[in-house]
């Protein structure tokens, strides 16, 4: 298939079988290929992790074994795609193992080229539409710039605050995401909490910011969920939480933390920046429609 090249596509219920033959791989370059190595690396330790739906971990390679491509996805949410470096006749068999095989494929998410390159195949050989749900950006940090920070201090989150945690993340959802989420509860968050990883900002007494860290990889961890209080926002508190977040997590050993901002808010993508975040690549999510008007 391609340029005299044939490309075999392997399926693996095992994360761990997955991760022995792609784990090194991707974790070559952990921030630009963190959310495939962190839903893979969560699989792990536990399979049903995002949902009771079997989740879909997929390579694909040419006939000396190198790994061309590389495909996550925990229905219904999209797949997320490695090809680095692209290469469009190992997303083209991906894309017919993914039909023959019946997988019922909400969209795509990856970096920018790779996701769009996926897109277009996807809809060349279905005939849906396809439509960007939202652009994205990586960022990476190594070492925190110290800036003025507002009232307040850091803390971690108590279990009795779970769901405080959770109601925030959510309505961060309903603001922001826009295709498939996961409803965030009480009982997931007590799980975060006892593991050290919800963080609020507080300032007189009033809780009026949470992030999370999640997704850990080899080197690093993700943090996300980053969420102000409307009536509280323009006060540098996002930017004060993630600078402190950040810092105790290296403090626990982590080489650098990553994470992604939507390009549509000016103001994440700057605030970030000035605590010492390093934009690495952009990431393109795309939600397949049956509809080609659309």
């Amino acid at each position: 298939m391609g340029q005299g090249v044939n490309f075999v596509v392997s399926s693996h219920d095992d994360p761990n079988e997955f991760l022995e033959l792609a784990g090194d791989l991707l974790a070559q370059d952990e921030t630009k290929n963190n959310l495939i190595l962190g839903l893979a690396l969560r699989l792990k330790q536990d399979l049903q992790a995002f949902g009771q739906a079997r989740p879909l971990m997929a390579l694909v390679r040419d006939d000396f074994g190198n790994i061309a491509a590389a495909a996550v996805m925990t229905p219904p949410f999209p797949v997320v795609v490695y090809c680095e470096p692209i290469n469009q006749f190992a997303l083209e068999a991906l894309v017919d193992f993914l039909l023959v095989n019946e997988w019922q494929v909400s969209g795509v998410n990856g970096v920018e080229a790779v996701s769009e390159a996926f897109a277009r195949i996807w809809q060349e050989k279905t005939g849906q539409a396809s439509r960007i749900v939202v652009r994205m950006r990586a960022y990476e940090l190594r070492s925190v710039v110290r800036v003025e920070y507002p009232d307040g201090e850091m803390r971690l989150a108590k279990p009795h605050e779970a769901q405080v945690a959770a109601d925030m993340l959510n309505a961060m959802g309903d603001e922001v995401v826009l295709g498939p989420r996961r409803i965030v509860t009480a009982e997931s968050q007590v799980r975060q909490i006892e593991g050290g990883n919800v963080f609020f900002w507080e300032d007189s007494g009033k809780i009026v910011t949470v992030t999370i860290a999640n997704r850990p990889q080899i080197k690093g961890i993700c943090l996300s969920g980053v969420y102000t209080l409307p009536e509280q926002r323009k006060k540098g508190y996002a930017r004060a939480l993630v600078a402190e977040v950040s810092r105790e997590l290296l403090r626990r050993g982590y080489e650098l933390t990553n994470l992604f901002t939507d390009l549509s808010n000016p103001t994440s993508n700057k605030i970030y920046q000035e605590v010492g975040y390093q934009p690495v690549c952009d990431y393109h999510q795309y939600e397949f429609v049956s509809d080609a008007r659309i």
